[in-house]
């Protein structure tokens, strides 16, 4: 789908004419036309950043769908996001729980470090943007199973600090019960899967896997 049929698409969701687009944005009604026809095909970013307002999209997605963004820089944005929503929910529960918590750097494996006595606890939090095709539920499996297999191998020659228990912690229900299908057959460590609502700012669930 070209920028043009895209923008189209999107004017007549939201039940704006070209008219009203042009009216309410400032862009002229002759260039809105010109990008949707696809006479215009280098869209200035001042036009974009003009009618996403209007059309109640982010900025962002308008730059990507123009080709000002590639779809990586997007999802590592995305991911830095709901990275620092994630910290932000499960580091003062665990505080509460009277662990001692850092971020992960160096050695670690995983985004949180937790250590309570001899117990020591590290979260890896995985972010799985949704997709929209109609293939999505193969995909995700297949993604599920491709992180999972190196995380373990991964825990499997892991030689620094004794880790105690390892969670994988998604923002994504569906992902949260495909992983439960893969549980590690030959690691003796306690494996966990946590779910968490970035919006409400909850931990919802964690089911142990091994």
């Amino acid at each position: 789908m070209s920028f043009g049929e895209y923008l189209k698409q999107i004017r007549k969701e939201k039940s704006i004419s070209q008219r009203e687009l042009a009216q309410q944005s400032g862009v002229s009604n002759a260039e809105i036309s010109r990008i949707e026809t696809g006479e215009r095909q280098k869209i200035s970013p001042d036009v974009l950043r003009a009618i996403a307002p209007i059309l109640d999209v982010p900025y962002e997605e308008l730059m990507e769908k123009a080709g000002y963004i590639s779809n990586h820089a997007v999802f590592m944005a995305e991911n830095r996001e709901s990275e620092e929503k994630f910290f932000g929910i499960v580091t003062p529960q665990l505080i509460m729980d009277n662990w001692i918590v850092e971020r992960a750097r160096g050695p670690y494996i995983g985004e949180i470090v937790a250590k309570k006595g001899n117990d020591e606890w590290h979260i890896d939090y995985r972010y799985f943007r949704t997709r929209e095709d109609d293939d999505r539920h193969f995909r995700d499996d297949m993604r599920v199973r491709d992180i999972i297999s190196r995380t373990y191998g991964r825990l499997a020659i892991y030689d620094k600090s004794p880790i105690t228990k390892f969670t994988i912690a998604v923002s994504n229900e569906k992902i949260f019960h495909i992983i439960q299908k893969y549980p590690p057959k030959l690691l003796n460590l306690n494996i966990s899967t946590m779910l968490i609502d970035l919006e409400s700012g909850k931990i919802i669930d964690e089911k142990v896997l091994t």
